[in-house]
């Protein structure tokens, strides 16, 4: 099996090339370079950049292409465009921001058949994206992607990927802070539906599907049932040290101290924000499908690990310890 990864030394998709590689199979990059070159040994690299052509990846075939930096839909569909020609299956990883607002609300969960996000046109000039665009572009790169390839395009909508290689701390952040222990500021809507899946069994899964050449489109996140953040801290209370102590704060006193959503305090967003929609999302039809998912603290592990032996950690854009005392201060 010959795969190329549109990308591929980031964050999936290093889980990709190393899945990929331990089943021997043969793997390709096309990136521009700029992010862990030369990581991986036995594998070909390519240099470009997707916006302006894929003239390197002339005059070769592939089995299946996986694309894991499409954003833009004129994007999307000129590599798909390039590529039919030259590998029979496209894999385009989506999100589960593709969704429509509203869907999935009142008790129902989203599935695959759930509508997307509407197409403005005007969204076609944008060259770069933001989070409010996000979703709709998502959802325009599967239209294209599909429309060039029918059948041989496999679409896959992943909830928040975690694990290591992380460079958000959208998730990590929270192993890592309940490991130092003291007071931690937690939201106090601890009842919140949390989703997440594993980078590791993502692409685990996502080779699965290229093995056999899977068409269609399945949601990408877990577990089944959602938890929520209460259960989550609960799962991480083993790992801090005694006396520490959660300080629950409302979406209120969170936002008077500029706290940004979701980033600022991984996975917190605001009730009025409407958004728990999107962390329970329908997973019979990728569970159906062979997706499995390791237990919470096996990814919990590895994303300690990770931080052990680098001696460093991505917190993106969450709370310093500065910040958070700051907040504590003014209780």
């Amino acid at each position: 099996m010959h795969i190329l990864i549109l990308g591929g030394t980031g964050f999936l998709g290093r889980h990709l090339t190393e899945r990929a590689l331990a089943r021997g199979w043969r793997v390709t990059h096309f990136n521009r370079g700029k992010t862990n070159p030369g990581l991986y040994e036995g594998i070909t690299e390519l240099r470009g950049d997707r916006t302006r052509g894929l003239d390197a990846l002339e005059g070769r075939s592939f089995d299946s292409v996986i694309d894991t930096s499409g954003y833009l839909p004129r994007d999307a569909e000129a590599s798909a465009t390039f590529l039919k020609p030259r590998a029979p299956h496209y894999v385009f990883v989506s999100s589960i921001s593709a969704y429509a607002e509203g869907e999935g609300e009142e008790g129902g969960a989203i599935t695959e058949k759930s509508a997307l996000a509407p197409w403005d046109p005007g969204l076609d000039e944008l060259d770069a994206v933001t989070p409010e665009t996000y979703g709709a572009l998502k959802a325009e790169c599967e239209r294209r992607v599909q429309k060039v390839y029918g059948d041989g395009a496999l679409i896959i909508r992943p909830g928040l990927i975690v694990g290591r290689y992380d460079p958000t701390g959208r998730f990590s952040y929270w192993p890592q802070r309940f490991r130092k222990g003291g007071k931690i500021v937690v939201p106090a809507r601890t009842y919140a539906p949390v989703q997440i899946i594993d980078a590791y069994d993502l692409a685990a899964w996502t080779l699965d599907l290229c093995g056999k050449r899977a068409g269609g489109v399945f949601n990408g996140t877990g577990p089944a049932r959602a938890f929520t953040l209460g259960e989550l801290f609960d799962a991480l209370m083993p790992l801090a040290p005694e006396g520490t102590e959660l300080v629950p704060l409302s979406d209120e006193v969170l936002l008077e101290h500029k706290v940004t959503p979701w980033t600022g305090l991984p996975l917190w967003l605001p009730e009025s924000a409407n958004a728990d929609r999107m962390m329970c999302a329908d997973l019979a039809k990728p569970l159906a499908a062979g997706l499995t998912l390791r237990p919470l603290k096996e990814t919990v592990a590895d994303i300690l690990g990770e931080i052990d032996e680098t001696g460093a950690f991505a917190a993106g854009t969450s709370l310093t310890e500065d910040q958070e005392r700051q907040i504590l201060a003014a209780l």
